[in-house]
C-alpha cells in the first residue's frame, strides 16, 4: 500500500515530537544549551527560510522565462 506525501509527513512530525517529549523528560538537566531555543528564534528562523525559498522560486521563475 502506498502512503501519500501528507500522511508520510504527518507521521515525521509525530515522530519528531515524541521524541522531543522523551527527550526532554528523560535528560532535563542537560538541555542548558538548548535555551537559545525560542519562540523568537524560531519566528526569524522561520521568515528567513521563507525568504530563502522565495528568492529561489522567483530566480526560477526568471531562469524558465527567458
Amino acid at each position: 500500500m502506498k502512503n501519500c506525501r501528507i500522511c508520510t509527513i504527518i507521521r515525521y512530525f509525530l515522530v519528531a515530537v515524541v521524541l522531543i517529549i522523551i527527550l526532554a523528560l528523560t535528560v532535563n538537566d542537560k538541555l542548558h544549551y538548548l535555551s537559545f531555543v525560542n519562540s523568537w528564534n524560531a519566528a526569524i528562523f522561520v521568515l528567513f527560510l521563507g525568504l530563502l525559498v522565495f528568492v529561489y522560486k522567483v530566480y526560477e521563475y526568471f531562469k524558465s522565462k527567458n
